[in-house]
């Protein structure tokens, strides 16, 4: 760079001096004329000095050919050097990989360098969208595979309850809850149900069942807290809260708070047969409470609950048309809401088509050998 600034100098230096040369002889030039044509000096040697200022003039103008050709190459290898300069500044910043062509000429490197990044950006796009890709598949095939693990375990604790095995499907479930594997409000509301059926296996007034309905609520709740639009969960909430011991104004009190979980249920589920099936069920209860129990309500909640055996029948019918014969008990009550409005031979229809089913679970046992005692 020094080396190229001092012959840029020079070049400019030794124009100037030319064109200084230049001036002095044109002005020589002209004073001697003047000097012959005043004096009337020898005709011969002003001519002879015209001729030296002549050649002088040629050579003049040889010289500053010559500088003007030096500064214009000095200032294309100036060009030239910057450029290249510049290429190598930017290929080092960016630190660029890789071997680069090297160029035919300083002008055509850093087309060369720009090619070359230009197809080294292509390549990252590429491999960016190419990573992008294959964690989206990753991700989508973990979430299905999360999914189909889901569902096995619910279709293997569904199965366990078909099979009435309790003890192992609520094992199962405590299991799948401790190590977080799927959706917490879809374990628990089956956990509330697996203690319901245990609490059931047990004597009526032990301790081991009482502790079973204790856990069931508990779980229930949870369920209900995870998921506040699930139907199962208000459905086992609604059972299990109905089987809490206490006074006879804590029932009622509590009756309230089962019917509107039933209801609910039913509004979030509208396909399941058992919801609907529940909410004939409250209705039955009341309409069958007796008028001292009435009056008991009475006194004790300015609105007692109401209901009649035609409301418990409207969706106990249409539970039945849900999923005709789902349940014995809910034939069962079927026929006795006809028997209560009087109408017999319906009664006694509804209780046939109870007496025909095969019983799957000791729900329907128990449903059965009481339509057996029946007669209408």
């Amino acid at each position: 760079w020094c080396s190229m600034s001092a012959g840029y100098a020079s070049a400019i230096s030794f124009t100037a001096a030319g064109i200084a040369v230049g001036a002095s002889l044109a002005s020589l030039a002209y004073n001697t004329f003047r000097i012959a044509e005043r004096q009337g000096s020898d005709l011969m040697m002003a001519e002879t000095t015209a001729q030296k200022l002549e050649t002088a003039a040629q050579k003049l103008e040889e010289i500053y050919a010559a500088a003007v050709a030096d500064l214009s190459a000095v200032r294309q290898e100036l060009t030239a050097t910057a450029e290249l300069r510049q290429a190598l500044e930017q290929a080092t910043a960016i630190k660029l990989k890789g071997e680069l062509q090297a160029p035919s000429t300083a002008a055509a490197f850093p087309v060369n360098v720009e090619q070359s990044l230009a197809k080294q950006d292509t390549a990252a796009e590429a491999a960016a969208e190419a990573a992008a890709d294959e964690a989206a598949v990753a991700e989508a095939a973990t979430e299905a595979a999360a999914a189909d693990a889901e569902a096995a375990l619910h279709a293997r604790c569904d199965s366990l309850f078909v099979e009435q095995a309790f003890a192992p499907l609520l094992e199962t479930l405590t299991a799948a809850l401790s190590s977080g594997r799927g959706a917490p409000e879809q374990l628990l509301w089956r956990a509330a149900r697996a203690c319901k059926k245990l609490a059931e296996a047990e004597d009526p007034k032990s301790e081991v069942r009482m502790e079973h309905l204790r856990d069931g609520l508990e779980y229930a709740t949870r369920a209900l807290e995870a998921a506040p639009e699930l139907g199962a969960a208000h459905k086992w909430y609604a059972i299990l809260l109905g089987t809490r011991p206490g006074s006879t104004a804590d029932k009622i009190k509590s009756s309230f708070a089962v019917k509107q979980h039933f209801d609910r249920a039913a509004e979030l589920d509208p396909a399941d047969p058992t919801s609907r099936h529940l909410v004939g069920l409250w209705c039955y209860e009341v309409a069958r409470l007796s008028w001292l129990e009435r009056k008991a309500a009475s006194a004790l909640f300015a609105s007692p609950p109401e209901a009649t055996y035609q409301e418990a029948y409207t969706h106990l019918s249409h539970a039945e048309r849900l999923e005709p014969g789902f349940y014995a008990n809910n034939r069962l009550l079927l026929a006795k809401c006809c028997s209560e409005m009087g109408q017999r031979q319906e009664a006694r229809d509804w209780l046939a088509e109870c007496l025909a089913m095969e019983p799957r679970d000791a729900d329907d046992r128990k449903a059965l050998q009481e339509a057996a005692k029946l007669r209408y």
